[in-house]
């Protein structure tokens, strides 16, 4: 496929969702409000958080969630943009075999992707960074946030790297769904587990020694820790702590992003052998 036709169903796409951004104006008022609350939420829990059970010196609770957080708006964006997106089209009618075949899997995932997280960071991740931002002027932490060349390098890398795991993810919900046909085992997995064991709320630290492993297992754990390593302490990609978390979270995000895969083209050929259309 060449890239004028790609680059038309990006428009289209965008066209699609400006319409409908601006058809649901409520939507998009009740959605800003929600991420201000929760901010407003984050400020008096920073209130009751004893500083110094989070890892970091002299960074307070409000920073720390912050951080998590604006990894974790990635993280919902990927999961709206993929997962939310194929059950839309699905029970509507719009997303059938013959629409991913003649589309492609990654195709189908980028353009989402690339269309729908403009209108999230209106939505979301201004109104969050904006509230934050005001809300620093009545507390007295004083949290210095590293922001050099190699900082935003490191913050990238990580992202990157964060996106192709949990596109496994999701590869797997989709898979697993057109498998079982019967529900999306591992969407609750991604949705549950990723706010409460990937130190998005409270340091890894916390959990009880049989459940550690799972932070290693998810893609969000790793964004958060490399984040808040580079952006707190200054650590970025070229010193050894920062690069041994980069490659180890490429390497289980890869196996991730390839089970992924196995499982949603098996899920894929079972429904054809099936003659299902969803």
């Amino acid at each position: 496929m060449g890239i004028y036709l790609f680059w038309k169903r990006i428009q289209a796409s965008f066209l699609c969702q400006w319409d409908e951004f601006w058809t649901f104006k409520i939507d998009l008022w009740i959605n800003i409000l929600n991420t201000i609350l929760e901010v407003a939420m984050w400020f008096f829990l920073a209130k009751i958080v004893d500083p110094a059970t989070l890892g970091y010196a002299e960074v307070g609770y409000l920073p720390f969630v912050l951080v998590g957080s604006v990894a974790i708006f990635f993280v919902d964006n990927v999961y709206s943009n993929f997962t939310e997106k194929f059950s839309s089209d699905r029970d509507s009618g719009i997303y059938k075999m013959s629409y991913l075949s003649n589309m492609g899997i990654l195709q189908y995932f980028f353009i989402n992707f690339l269309t729908s997280i403009v209108f999230d960071i209106i939505t979301v991740f201004i109104p969050m960074i904006a509230t934050f931002s005001i809300l620093l002027q009545f507390v007295t932490e004083n949290t210095i946030f590293y922001l050099g060349m190699s900082n935003v390098v490191t913050i990238l890398v990580a992202l990157a790297i964060f996106i192709l795991g949990n596109l496994g993810f999701q590869l797997m919900t989709v898979g697993s769904t057109l498998f079982l046909k019967e529900g999306d085992p591992v969407g609750f997995f991604m949705e549950q587990f990723n706010r409460l064991f990937s130190g998005q709320l409270f340091p890894t630290t916390f959990l009880p020694n049989f459940l550690l492993f799972l932070p290693k297992i998810l893609p969000a754990a790793y964004i958060i820790l490399i984040w808040r390593e580079t952006l707190f302490k200054n650590q970025t990609i070229f010193d050894p702590g920062v690069i041994n978390l980069v490659i180890a979270g490429f390497v289980v995000n890869i196996i991730i992003f390839f089970i992924g895969m196995y499982v949603f083209y098996y899920g894929i050929n079972r429904a054809k052998i099936e003659g299902r259309w969803f």
